[in-house]
């Protein structure tokens, strides 16, 4: 392997998103030294209008990151719909809050806030190499450099190829993952807010509508297969779009992904040799919303924490498995999906303010139904 960059970092963290910034910026709270490594340049090019729930502004606010450095702008309620659109409610509550964001601006915000607090980041290189030694952890990357730390966050995507590299399986191993089908356009006026649309069938079908100023994202979260979730998009945004919901231009291609929505919570592990995942890597996405900045976060913060731990603890390892009992204290509910089925619902969701008041909290809030 190439020479070393410079001397052995406490962690190396793969992925520089919410959740590899989230956890750079907890390891410095806790005085570790911490090093960033991401393929891409920041701020990198994902133009995705997205929301951020109470629990993720907190984190931000733990973090560091304020609203206005991220550019985010909040939102107060929210609107359930059903799939035909034809019935619909306004669910307020002082809890049902949170911000709209570029996701772009977001996650620069963010870096930016891990680098201030002198965190380390190498970007625009790969890990091409990873060794897990008895003592630390060397990783190649793809500019030559070598560096060297004693955990390794893992935090580079569904698919992570660092995953592969330290022989763990990550969230895109998964079977059954759901199908996120989405698009992105430009409203005709600036609007902002969240707009919930709640599928007829048991499948647990369900679309949102994110209204970030002009920029605006219709995405939908479902279980079945890629072709038949994107003729379902096309059927709803079809209609929509004739009935007035949405502009004509939210009919352009829509992009069709793989989505680990819940699947932390089925992965055997998330816990290697000086290793742990955490982000989309490790399935930390919400089941029901398909939120996952503010599970990607907390994931990431808590996996600093156990990594304090484990470099304090006579055996590292052990100290690492804990990351598993951690998380699922504190993400478990957040992730899950509701233990009901909606579709035998939906009459009183339009007609019993309780109810509908149910839905939102558990969308928004990750409550339990």
């Amino acid at each position: 392997m190439a020479r070393a960059l410079r001397e052995t970092h406490d962690l190396l963290i793969v992925g520089a998103g919410p959740a590899g910034s989230a956890a750079a910026c907890r390891a410095r709270q806790l005085h570790l030294s911490a090093l960033l490594i991401d393929r891409e340049q920041y701020p990198r090019p994902r133009p995705c209008a997205a929301w951020i729930s109470p629990a993720g502004i907190e984190l931000c606010a733990a973090c560091g990151l304020k609203a206005r450095a991220a550019k985010a702008v909040e939102f107060k309620g929210l609107r359930l719909h059903s799939w035909d659109l034809k019935r619909s409610v306004d669910v307020k509550d002082p809890q049902l809050r949170g911000w709209l964001v570029d996701r772009a601006v977001f996650d620069h915000a963010l870096l930016r806030v891990a680098l201030r607090k002198k965190a380390e980041a190498l970007l625009g290189v790969e890990v091409q190499e990873l060794r897990l030694g008895e003592d630390q952890a060397a990783a190649r990357l793809s500019d030559g450099r070598v560096v060297n730390g004693k955990v390794v966050l893992i935090a580079d995507g569904i698919d992570s190829p660092t995953a592969q590299l330290a022989n763990i399986a990550a969230a895109g191993t998964q079977g059954h993952l759901a199908r996120c089908v989405s698009v992105e356009f430009e409203g005709p006026k600036a609007q902002r807010g969240l707009k919930v649309v709640i599928g007829p069938r048991r499948v647990g079908q369900l679309a949102t509508l994110v209204r970030a100023g002009r920029r605006q994202r219709l995405s939908m979260l479902t279980p079945e297969p890629g072709r038949i979730a994107e003729e379902h998009f096309r059927a709803f945004s079809q209609a929509a779009a004739a009935g007035g919901f949405l502009p004509p231009q939210a009919l352009a291609s829509p992009v069709t992904r793989v989505s680990p929505a819940g699947a932390a919570l089925d992965m055997d592990s998330h816990v290697g040799k000086r290793c742990l995942l955490i982000g989309d890597a490790g399935g930390f996405v919400a089941a029901f919303s398909n939120e996952g900045v503010y599970p990607a976060m907390k994931s990431g913060w808590i996996a600093a924490e156990t990594a304090a731990r484990a470099l304090k603890a006579p055996l590292l390892q052990d100290e690492l498995t804990s990351f598993h009992t951690a998380w699922q204290s504190e993400l478990a509910d957040y992730l899950r999906m509701p233990n009901t089925d909606l579709s035998l619902l939906m009459p009183l969701i339009f007609s019993n303010p309780q109810m509908s008041q149910r839905v939102a909290r558990a969308f928004l809030l990750g409550q339990k139904f």
